[in-house]
């Protein structure tokens, strides 16, 4: 069977991804890592679970975490 696997093609409007800045995207990627690597069997049910659980506490409490935008890039 053949391996199935994502690739990068190209890359548009290259800009820096910060947790300040994109707090969604980060969290669906590192969301959809967890899931692909449970799907591999690199992760059990119960390991993806308690990861994803982690991920969510953080997402949910992240905001109150962050320091505020000082101004500078």
């Amino acid at each position: 069977m053949a391996r199935q696997y994502a690739s990068l093609e190209q890359i548009e409007n290259n800009r820096k991804i910060t947790r300040e800045t994109d707090e969604q995207f980060l969290y669906r990627l590192q969301s959809g890592l967890l899931l692909a690597l449970k799907e591999q069997g690199r992760l059990s049910e119960i390991q993806y679970r308690h990861a994803q659980e982690h991920l969510e506490r953080q997402r949910l409490t992240g905001a109150k975490h962050l320091p505020k935008d000082s101004g500078t890039p």
